[in-house]
């Protein structure tokens, strides 16, 4: 239920943008993937504010540091779907 928020042509290379499925308690979603794993994502701001999530794709990242994220991603995810 996770899809990119900027359609294609519009999408950035250092930052990803996702819309949260509707079935998701996305803002505990996030503080528990903080909290548990240690990693900063930005729950949305304005109108878009806990609907998406942000993710940084840049600066020291690497696919091993994306690969973390994501594993902290889909661990906690069960937790905060209905």
């Amino acid at each position: 239920g996770f899809e990119l928020l900027p359609p294609n042509g519009f999408r950035s290379r250092s930052l990803s943008c996702f819309n949260t499925p509707d079935n998701l308690d996305q803002a505990n979603w996030i503080k528990s993937v903080i909290k548990e794993h240690g990693f900063a994502i930005n729950g949305g701001y304005g109108k878009i504010k806990g609907k998406t999530f942000r993710i940084s794709n840049m600066g020291n990242e690497t696919q091993e540091t994306m690969r973390e994220l994501l594993d902290a991603l889909d661990l906690e995810l069960p937790k905060f779907l209905s």
